[in-house]
């Protein structure tokens, strides 16, 4: 089980997280599997839906190909 510490000072990134984590659900993937999609590795896909980080625009844009949605609704 991961217990997800958000940052309170960066809703975006909380928002990107949440929103990953939905999306990715909503497909029925695990996050290796997510990671396996998007050439990201699953660490960093689970540190990006807990909020602990902020990815470059690069990694943001294969995370929505491989959870099949716009890289700008994972920012809303």
């Amino acid at each position: 089980m991961v217990v997800c510490a958000r940052r309170l000072d960066d809703q975006c990134v909380g928002n990107l997280g949440k929103n990953l984590r939905k999306a990715r659900k909503e497909l029925g993937l695990t996050q290796e599997e997510v990671a396996e999609r998007s050439g990201v590795q699953a660490g960093e896909v689970s540190r990006i839906e807990c909020g602990k980080r902020d990815p470059k625009v690069s990694t943001l844009e294969k995370l929505a190909v491989a959870v099949e949605m716009p890289p700008g609704r994972l920012l809303d």
